[in-house]
């Protein structure tokens, strides 16, 4: 979402006159698009900027996103060096402030509809792939989550400029196209439509070779969801799918809306009806209150499903949200302990599962030329699982048979049939 929200705030400036620069030094504006889901990507913003206010040449430094939103005037105080600082729903104004601005400390957090009226992303040169944003803001607060109070309630952007967007980033070249909201089951509630709506529509656009969608909820996961994955041939047959917590009691604390139990079960269905499916999850390790028995749940739990991958996070509190207000009764050490053993596991299945692919055939969408060896092309398979490839001409764009030679932690290694 940060890297569409940084694309589009991109196109604007250019729009406007505004020219990038590859070199720091010879910029007269330093705009930082920030995350603040996790302490750590907070301070590595930060830090980025602190690390350079002392350039030499002036340069108007400008925080954008969330964690402005999240922390409003207390930059000022805490940065002097910072000059501008921008919510995240308020670019175009933010532009504006830019063409003319007049050397005063300035906050930006009026609304506009750049969302819904923003120009599309214009499409990089050879570029197959886009992220497209279709829903913005959250409202299932989960206790952890800072998103409500930096992105606001849910908006979803009406199909008809999805599809539209969509059509023009085809005509310059997009093959490949990833649907991402907080939860995009969600999508439309406010509106009217559905996103199973949505899928059907996108998958009748010509040009478009693979969909992919990030991030699911599994309080809404519908029937006709999991339908998608059997009907929809350009759809990825992979399911994100956030677990956080196999301890029913953490998962209360969480606020997440379901058991540990109703979870499983929408696993197996969802395995049942569709041969393959990868299904990928984020946990939280250390949140409060989470004792030993309650990790052991989750531990066991993810040794049950066997998850393709799995994203491990140590619980940081973060302002205004519920779990602030929790004691935070981990320590450092055994987060730390906690989140090495549930990657440990999971290294173990990803490898077992990879493996078991080795020798089989795969419609491979090619997405690019790898940076690191030459004549080697990075794919990926109908469950959206990376691929590398070796092949003599350019291969990018196309849909091909790949054999997996080798099934690795992370990645396969493949040949072009």
């Amino acid at each position: 979402m940060n890297f569409d929200d940084s694309d589009r705030l991109r196109t604007l400036l250019k729009i406007n006159g505004f020219v990038e620069v590859e070199n720091l030094q010879n910029a007269d504006f330093v705009i930082i698009n920030t995350c603040c889901v996790r302490q750590h990507a907070e301070n590595r913003a930060i830090s980025f900027l602190c690390s350079h206010k002392l350039l030499k040449n002036k340069k108007i430094f400008c925080l954008v996103g969330c964690v402005p939103s999240l922390y409003r005037d207390e930059i000022f105080k805490k940065y002097e060096f910072i000059d501008i600082i921008c919510g995240t729903n308020s670019y175009k104004k933010f532009v504006s402030v830019l063409k003319n601005y007049n050397g005063e400390k300035i906050s930006i957090f009026e609304e506009d509809e750049g969302f819904l009226r923003e120009p599309l992303i214009p499409a990089a040169k050879n570029k197959l792939s886009s992220f497209l944003s279709i829903t913005k803001g959250c409202e299932n607060f989960c206790s952890y989550c800072v998103v409500p109070y930096t992105r606001g309630k849910l908006v979803s952007k009406p199909s008809n400029i999805v599809i539209n967007e969509i059509k023009q980033l085809v005509e310059k070249g997009v093959k490949e196209i990833f649907l991402i909201g907080q939860n995009v089951n969600e999508y439309g509630k406010d509106i009217g439509e559905r996103f199973v709506d949505l899928l059907y529509k996108i998958s009748e656009i010509e040009g478009i070779l693979r969909i992919g969608f990030l991030t699911s909820h599994p309080k809404d996961i519908p029937d006709e969801l999991i339908d998608c994955f059997v009907n929809i041939k350009k759809l990825y047959k992979h399911l994100h799918l956030p677990l956080q917590s196999g301890s029913n009691k953490i998962l209360k604390l969480m606020n997440r809306k379901y058991t540990a139990e109703k979870y499983l079960e929408i696993i197996e269905k969802v395995r049942k009806k569709v041969n393959n499916i990868s299904i990928t999850s984020d946990i939280i390790v250390g949140f409060p209150y989470e004792e030993k028995k309650d990790f052991l749940e989750t531990y066991n739990l993810v040794k049950k499903i066997e998850f393709d991958d799995l994203f491990v996070f140590k619980y940081s509190p973060r302002p205004q949200t519920k779990a602030s207000e929790f004691l935070d009764t981990v320590s450092e050490e055994e987060k730390r302990e906690r989140h090495f053993h549930i990657l440990n596991l999971q290294d173990k299945i990803s490898l077992l599962k990879n493996k078991k692919v080795e020798g089989q055939i795969l419609d491979t969408f090619i997405k690019e030329k790898s940076f690191k060896k030459e004549n080697t092309y990075i794919g990926r398979t109908e469950t959206n699982k990376p691929v590398l490839v070796n092949f003599q001409k350019d291969i990018t764009g196309k849909v091909l048979k790949i054999r997996v030679i080798e099934g690795l932690r992370h990645y396969f290694i493949g040949e072009v049939l």
